[in-house]
């Protein structure tokens, strides 16, 4: 369950990035490259919404290109970014790995610091989702250093140290991170706050907590199902038949992992 919780909050870091490509790249007066490199941002978008990531992939490409060409330092930022989400998905972690340090070490260009926060952040999450613990939380740290007040990824980097608490087996560290985003999500991220919920049901797994831990489980599968994300979804049934395993309910936790069942590679 630890590594679709890490899963879960790349998805949740995705959603940042998406709401950076849209302020990033609608300037008033843009000259004709911009405009195009924000059609082809756009249509990336849409193929990422629909599941296309190769067509995004190619999308994310053709503006980068563009937005490098005439040194639209906001615009290659979001687009590196968005190329290391998608080559993630598309199970390329390390030439994901190799777009954010890109972003991470170019020494040339000024970024803003919440596109380097960003980038840390999904660095920490690719190392911890190959178990480099020491790492990540040494990248979380510094995305916490770039990230300033009102961030946009505030949400995010709790989450993270959530699940950095939980691969570490600290369900009262988890338990804490998690309350406190899902308190900060609730009103806002609906994607942030069922991440939330997840790394708090499986913190109550670890303590022994099983009726707690069906609770959130089922209350992060309501929120999923209604953002039509199938892997969250799967992710859900899957805390919820863990659940049901320790309460002793072998037949409901047999119907909810052939429910999950069904859902992969949907």
């Amino acid at each position: 369950m630890m590594i679709s919780s890490r899963l879960s909050l790349f998805m949740g870091l995705l959603a940042c990035i998406l709401f950076l490509t849209a302020c990033g790249q609608t300037a008033p007066k843009r000259n004709a490259r911009l405009e195009l490199a924000a059609e082809h941002g756009q249509s990336a978008q849409r193929a990422y919404d629909r599941g296309d990531f190769h067509t995004a992939l190619k999308q994310y490409e053709m503006a980068l290109q563009i937005d490098v060409a005439v040194e639209n330092v906001s615009g290659i930022a979001i687009d590196t970014l968005n190329l290391a989400r998608v080559n993630q998905l598309l199970g390329k972690p390390e030439v994901a790995n190799a777009y954010l340090d890109k972003l991470l070490q170019d020494s040339a260009l000024e970024y803003e610091d919440i596109y380097l926060a960003t980038a840390a952040a999904q660095k920490s999450l690719l190392l911890l989702q190959h178990g480099a613990v020491k790492e990540a939380r040494l990248w979380l740290e510094k995305a916490s250093e770039w990230c300033k007040e009102k961030c946009a990824i505030a949400i995010v980097i709790d989450n993270t140290r959530a699940a950095i608490a939980l691969r570490e087996k600290d369900a009262e560290q988890a338990l804490h991170w998690g309350t406190k985003a899902a308190s900060a999500s609730r009103d806002s991220s609906p994607l942030e706050y069922a991440n939330a919920l997840r790394h708090m049901g499986e913190a109550k797994l670890m303590l022994g907590e099983f009726s707690a831990a069906l609770h959130l489980a089922e209350e992060a599968l309501v929120v999923d199902k209604l953002q039509g994300l199938p892997e969250k979804i799967r992710q859900d049934l899957l805390l919820a038949a863990s659940a049901h395993d320790g309460l002793g309910n072998f037949e409901q936790s047999a119907r909810f992992r052939e429910r999950a069942s069904r859902i992969i590679g949907r």
